[in-house]
Formats: structure tokens, sequence, C-alpha cells
């Protein structure tokens, strides 16, 4: 289908520019205008192709299309020939005006209503008629350029990707709890005053601690998620996950892979409870993680603890097990044995980490300090994607040194964390491996169903220095019943103090 766009006598004294529109998706032949957001249809594509002459020289030329109600996100992908010199500037105008402009410095750009590409504001997808503004500062006589400019129109709401970089399968690190001053993180400024702590600091001591890594998780603001793009291009090296703090009366809860409001208002008289906000993270495609549960509520710690009665943990991918770094506290083994109760319950949620850092200045070894505690993730590859997945599955250790330790092998009768084993599939006891690194002596703490294994069940233990300078250890475990639901471990030092926690693997009969 062929338009002819005619930009007003005041933009464009004299050009008439051809603009060729291509329609494609589910069906190339579909027309742009006939689209409609559904679960079958959750994206679209436009794409807008012409070209311009020396009649459009010094002139502004506006490009419509067609955004129907439930759009999330508008990505726009731009080139042109820029031979002879051939220059085109690029904006955006959405149904009410200026949307955004970045000139010539950018090819690519998104929109949404909670983040977007630096140049471009943030705000609503309003159904309308939206529109490429190009500027053409330089075309020469005789000279005629093409372009085409692609658009993608997301019902979905899917954040920006970050910068790629070259990632396996491998164990990813980072920090999956932490504040700026897009809620109540601060740090001193220049002038030695406490202020509002930038994204860039966290993100800055973030990269310099060789995080993967790092969730700036905000107390039910989304003001943070527009500063992304900019963070992602600064430190290729570092995946800055999407989330924020959903902050309740009645409990935290982090919930990750969204930019999009998520309505903390829980309150009973108004039918808005605990299922309704889960069938929002849900419908978002999010994970859901509750925080420090093992707090205390009320004035000590206002809505700290986690009280909500009628949670669907079915429905709840992780519990951050160890907050601040204090494991062996009363609160930090509260947080682990209301954990351990929904394990035994029969749920699988996977045990992650997160620092609560409220200031980046914080020395590395210092609880609460970014990346004290640390998550270890197993992942396909280091996106965002792929990190939610791996907490899914439950191949995840905690790192509660601020990062003296990293496991290096385990094994229950061949079965990762997260996984299974049958316990048909055997008649005598597990055999189990870890490895690990470490400047301290550490020892192997076997839990079944949340108990300590007794060690008159665990036989032929060794712990033998490596080659490599890691340590290797192998033993044999006897289950203490036919019903043991799942086992996991943790790394102690001299002093008894928990330095790692791993995650369980489950037994099925």
């Amino acid at each position: 289908m062929r338009y002819k766009i005619l930009t007003p006598a005041a933009l464009l004294p004299c050009a008439a520019l051809a603009l060729t529109l291509y329609s494609t998706g589910a069906s190339a032949q579909t027309d742009a205008a006939s689209f409609a957001c559904s679960t079958t249809k959750p994206h679209h594509e436009i794409v807008l192709a012409g070209t311009i002459s020396r009649q459009d020289f010094e002139s502004y030329v506006e490009l419509p299309f067609a955004v129907p109600t439930g759009v999330k996100r508008i990505g726009v992908e731009f080139d042109y020939d820029r031979g002879e010199r051939t220059t085109i500037d690029l904006g955006l105008l959405d149904p009410h005006g200026f949307r955004g402009w970045s000139g010539g410095n950018k090819r690519r750009f998104f929109v949404s209503a909670n983040a977007a590409t630096p140049s471009y504001n943030t705000g609503a997808i309003d159904a309308g008629t939206w529109k490429l503004l190009l500027g053409v500062p330089n075309v020469r006589e005789g000279i005629s350029a093409g372009y085409t400019a692609t658009i993608t129109l997301n019902c979905g709401g899917a954040p920006e990707p970050p910068p790629q970089k070259d990632s396996d399968a491998d164990w990813y690190v980072g920090d999956l709890h932490a504040h700026s001053g897009h809620s109540d993180g601060s740090c001193n400024n220049s002038a030695g005053e406490s202020v509002a702590c930038p994204a860039f600091v966290s993100a800055q001591i973030a990269a310099q601690r060789g995080l993967d890594f790092i969730a700036l998780t905000e107390h039910n603001a989304v003001s943070g998620h527009a500063a992304l793009s900019e963070l992602r291009a600064f430190f290729p090296s570092t995946l800055f996950l999407t989330g924020r703090e959903v902050t309740t009366f009645f409990g935290h809860a982090n919930a990750f892979g969204t930019t999009e409001f998520i309505d903390f208002r829980l309150q009973s008289s108004s039918g808005y409870g605990i299922h309704e906000l889960q069938n929002q993270v849900d419908d978002l495609g999010a994970l859901l993680s509750i925080n420090h549960p093992g707090s205390p509520s009320g004035e000590d710690c206002m809505g700290c603890g986690w009280v909500l009665e009628d949670t669907d943990y079915s429905r709840i991918g992780a519990i951050e097990i160890v907050n601040t770094g204090f494991v062996d506290m009363p609160r930090g083994r509260a947080h682990i044995a209301f954990w351990h109760d929904k394990l035994n319950e029969g749920f699988r949620i996977t045990g992650i980490a997160g620092s609560d850092n409220h200031d980046p200045s914080r020395p590395s070894r210092q609880p609460s300090a970014i990346g004290n505690p640390r998550t270890w993730i197993y992942a396909d590859e280091l996106t965002e994607g792929a990190l939610i997945a791996g907490i899914r599955r439950g191949n995840v250790y905690v790192d509660a040194s601020g990062g003296a330790v990293t496991l290096t092998d385990f094994s229950v009768a061949g079965a990762a964390m997260g996984g299974e084993f049958s316990l048909a599939s055997t008649d005598g006891p597990l055999e189990v491996s870890l490895g690990w690194r470490s400047d301290e002596i550490l020892s192997v703490s076997w839990l079944v169903n949340g108990e300590n294994l007794e060690s008159s069940r665990i036989t032929d233990e060794t712990t033998d220095e490596l080659a490599d300078g890691s340590t290797g250890y192998s033993a044999v475990l006897s289950l203490p019943t036919d019903s043991s639901l799942w086992i996991r471990m943790n790394l102690i030092d001299e002093r008894g103090n928990t330095k790692l926690v791993g995650n369980p693997v489950y037994f099925i009969p």
C-alpha cells in the first residue's frame, strides 16, 4: 500500500515525500490500522520506507503511524543512505505533541510509560496517530537517498534489552536488592551533605566490585527505570535488572522483569488484596520474590515482615533468605525459617539474597554494602530473561561473605541445586560432592527438611585441597526417614558463622 505524505507548507515549502508503508507480523498483508493488541498478537511491526531529495533540504517531514489501544512500548529502528553527506535527524511526536528528539545520534530508540531511551520522554502510550519527525539538514542537488524506519508496537511492555555481550551458560553473581535516590537511598555529595543518591553511583560501585548484575528495586517507584538505558550503555559489563520493591503495609516483595507500575495499595475494603497483586505480576510476566519475611512488623518496622496469610505460594518465585548479610542473627534465622516452612509445605521456592543497600559508599565487606550479601545464579546467558529463568529453576546459592567464598562444584547423587532425585532409584545412601574457594577453613553442614543431619549419618567424609587451590569435599549421606522432602547445605567458618547458603535438591518418590 502506498501513501503520499504532504507536510504543512510552513514546514516543507516545496517538498512532497513518497512513502511506502509495509505492515509485518502474523500476516505481512495486515494493514497497520487493523492491528489490535491480544494474547495471540502481542507485538506488531510497521515498516516505513521512502526517499528524500534536494526538495527536502532544511525541512521537517512528519511520518504518521497508527497506535491502537493497549500498546505499552514503541520501538523505532531507523537507517538511511548516508552517501554524499546526506544527513537525516530523528524525533518523535505523540498525539499530544513533542515526545523527543535525538537528531543524528541514535539509530534506534524506544519509549514506554516508565522507561525510554535518553533523548525521549517517558509517558503514557496513548492510542492515536503518532509521527516520526525527520529533519533534513543536508541533501545535495541531484541526490535521492532512501531510508527505512521499522516501528515495533509491543503490547507487553517488554523492557529495552541490555547491551549485547558474549555470554554463555555459566554462574553469574549480583545483588538483587538495592536502593537509590529514586526511593530512600542516600549518599554524601561533593560538599559532604547527605542527598538522594543518583542511581549512577550505585551502578558504578556494582561495576567496580565485579558484579555481573544488580537490581535497583525502589519502594513502589518506577521513575528509576528511565535511567536504565544510560546505565546500560555506560556499564556494558553489568546487567541492570528491571524491578521494584512492592512495599505494602503487610510485607515487601521485589517484582523482577517489568518496568510497569504495580499497585501496592492492598486494602480489604477495596477488594484489592495479595491475590489481585499476584495476578498483576503474573500478567506482566514478572517474578515475585518476598523480601526479609522474618522481619518484625508494626511500629518497629512498619510493613517489613510478611503477614499476608492468603498468599498463593505456588506463584512466589523466590524468597529473600539473606537480607543485609546477617545470617546468624535472630532476624536472619527467622528469614530462613520462614523459607524452610514453605519448602516443608511442598512449595519449591528459590532462596536468594539482597544487600538492601541504601548507601553505596558502604565498604564492600560491611553488611548491607552493595554485593554483600550476593546471589549466584546459573543461567543460560547474562540477560534478564535468562537470570529470571535461572532463579525459577533454583540452581542458585547465596554468598553471605561479601565475595570471600564461591562454589566450584555441587552434586547430590548427580543432581544440581533446584534439581530432583528419585528415592526409588537408590536403595542406599547418597553420594555427595562439593567444591569451593575461600581464604578461610570452612566445614559443611547438611540440612534435611530444615533439620541438621546428624553426624552419624555422614560417612566417608573427606576434604582435600586441590591443585588449583580450591577445596574438594565428598561424603556419603544416609537420610533419616523415607519422608524426606529436600536436602541442602551451608558452608560454615571456624567461628560458626554461615558463609554460604545453598538451595535444595528435592526428593521425589
